[in-house]
């Protein structure tokens, strides 16, 4: 095999590392589960790949700003963390949050009493 050129190894690690990065990326907003259904662990996939796509459109549409030649794309405006925690406290607002349960067993700290 002949040796590659600079141009191709930098363009193929950039494309790697773009694909790496959206993996991780998607790692943050994919909901966590011991859950052996595949149905259920799809749909959390599914759910991480559109916060993420949402993310990527809202930088490009939105957060943008316009410049000769294209657009420049500034993340540091929305990070995807911080737009997870946003949608979190707009869910929490909306819909409330448990703070408690009933359960079949009394509880550890009622059994040393």
């Amino acid at each position: 095999m002949k040796g590659r050129s600079c141009a191709w190894v930098r363009e193929t690690y950039r494309t790697r590392f773009g694909i790496e990065s959206s993996y991780r990326q998607m790692n943050q907003a994919r909901g966590r589960t011991s859950s052996r259904r595949p149905e259920l662990r799809l749909m959390y996939m599914g759910l991480a790949l559109l916060l993420r796509n949402e993310w990527v459109w809202l930088h490009f549409e939105v957060l943008s700003s316009p410049r000769r030649g294209g657009r420049s794309i500034r993340p540091e405006r929305l990070r995807l963390r911080a737009m997870l925690h946003w949608l979190l406290q707009v869910i929490e607002e909306t819909y409330g949050t448990i703070s408690e349960t009933t359960t079949e067993r009394p509880l550890c700290s009622e059994l040393l009493n």
